[in-house]
């Protein structure tokens, strides 16, 4: 089988990560550095989401990292490597506050279902030109508590609060699909595997923050 990529960008690109919890709720980022690694929870969570970067497949999250298998929207799915490995997302996100670039992958349901919400909003609006205009605001606004007949988990509210330009650090990271003379005859394509869900109304709204 073709071997897939297993991060997003070129050439293996390392970016630090935000993981939301899709069990209890709550959100957090890596602090790794390159030698001291660490997390610190994200009280308001706001970034920049750049869909042009997303990436979809199998992935299975191990004690040494998540071992992925991923494509481009469009291209087709990998098979499934292990039993262990599940439905998953990836897509790059820009922090405020000069924290950069970082990668948002889950497997879970409620959050993969939260995303391609905000995923459909984002490339039916005018300002997202098919990739290649601005990026949405993004703000988790709560987490919606369920009880399901496999135990409890929180689905999370997106928003889109606004727009900005694509900071050239996202740019990097785009997930290009493979040439169309170069997929095979017989293919399905690439989907997220969630139902779409409909975010409810917010409250008053906080400030943007800067990008800039």
């Amino acid at each position: 089988m073709m071997g897939f990529g297993l991060n997003i960008g070129k050439g293996g690109d390392f970016l630090p990560s935000i993981r939301i919890n899709g069990k209890d709720g709550g959100i957090e980022r890596s602090t790794w550095d390159g030698t001291n690694r660490g997390l610190e929870v994200i009280e308001d969570f706001v970034a920049l989401f750049d869909f042009a970067t997303l990436k979809v497949g199998w992935i299975e999250f191990t004690d040494r990292g998540p071992d992925k298998r991923l494509v481009a929207i469009g291209d087709p799915l990998p098979d499934r490597p292990s039993e262990k490995h599940k439905q998953g997302v990836q897509v790059a996100v820009y922090l405020p506050g000069g924290l950069g670039c970082h990668e948002l992958c889950s497997t879970a349901i409620g959050v993969v279902a939260a995303l391609e919400t905000v995923y459909m909003n984002t490339v039916a609006a005018p300002e997202w030109d098919n990739g290649n205009g601005q990026v949405p605001v993004v703000r988790l606004t709560e987490f919606i508590k369920e009880k399901t007949r496999h135990g409890n988990r929180a689905v999370p509210v997106f928003e889109i609060i606004g727009w900005n330009d694509r900071p050239k650090e996202l740019e990097e990271h785009r997930a290009v699909p493979r040439p169309r003379a170069a997929m095979p005859s017989v293919s399905r394509p690439a989907e997220t595997g969630s139902t779409q869900m409909t975010p409810p109304a917010s409250g008053a709204r906080a400030p943007v923050p800067d990008f800039g």
